[in-house]
């Protein structure tokens, strides 16, 4: 019966034939199952290869977009590095150029300062114009002491009180003027007194608040009241005929000086 027939066994043979003459062939006889082995070997390679050729090229992509995106960073640093370097230089030289002002307004500052500073010295003439000065420490120490005044001597017995007066004022300068000569303040400052004076008439006496006062004194009616501020070469008298005499003193932190020493210090 053909149910009991065994199945025949199919096998292939593979020649191998040189191309030399002498070659011959080969013959080798491969079972069907054995040939199934083969390729089924064949197509698991060629399956694993061309996952793995995928997987490395999956990989391949995934780092050039990493390496792109931080070519990309590397740029846009760049970029911002370059834009702050530009806002230091500016901030730099803004900071350059507030330097230089704030420099340039304190020596402004300063020397508007040491201006008023200087304004305040009592060193200029006391005079608005020509004057002989009749009397002064160096003309009394010329004199041996005497305090006699040109024309003073005639005065007899009220004269010898007047240089009495004077004697106790020195160091005082005084001076001759015609009249209608003005007595000008000798720095800013503030008058600190308004006072009559035994001798001259007069006094006005100035505060210029930085340890130093200057006193004038005449017969002429004051220009000035108490606590007014004055500034250099503001009137505080005009000399009036007869008496053309004015008296000029300085102290400086309360002890009165020579005027003509700080003329020559400051002058």
């Amino acid at each position: 019966m053909e149910s009991g027939k065994h199945k025949k066994r199919v096998s292939y043979t593979v020649m191998i034939v040189s191309d030399s003459p002498y070659g011959g062939s080969h013959p080798f006889y491969l079972k069907q199952g054995l040939l199934t082995t083969i390729f089924g070997l064949i197509a698991v390679i060629l399956t694993v290869s061309i996952g793995a050729a995928v997987y490395h090229w999956s990989a391949l992509r995934k780092v050039t977009g990493r390496e792109e995106e931080l070519q990309a960073q590397i740029e846009e640093l760049t970029q911002q590095n370059q834009e702050l370097t530009t806002d230091n230089a500016e901030l730099s030289d803004k900071v350059a150029i507030l330097s230089d002002t704030v420099t340039q307004n304190a020596e402004t500052q300063k020397a508007q300062e040491e201006e008023e500073e200087a304004k305040r010295i009592p060193n200029d003439f006391p005079l608005a114009g020509a004057a002989v000065i009749l009397k002064s420490s160096e003309m009394t120490a010329e004199t041996g002491g005497e305090a006699n005044a040109e024309g003073e001597a005639a005065e007899g017995e009220e004269g010898g009180t007047d240089a009495q007066i004077m004697a106790e004022q020195d160091p005082i300068v005084v001076f001759s003027a015609s009249a209608g000569t003005k007595v000008i303040a000798a720095a800013d400052g503030v008058v600190a007194s308004v006072e009559d004076d035994p001798l001259y008439g007069y006094k006005v006496t100035i505060d210029h608040q930085n340890g130093y006062t200057s006193i004038y004194r005449s017969a002429s009616s004051p220009a000035v009241t108490a606590g007014e501020e004055v500034e250099l070469g503001a009137t505080l008298y005009e000399m009036q005929s007869p008496d053309e005499k004015f008296g000029y003193q300085i102290t400086q932190e309360g002890t009165l000086i020579d005027p003509l020493d700080l003329l020559e210090v400051y002058g």
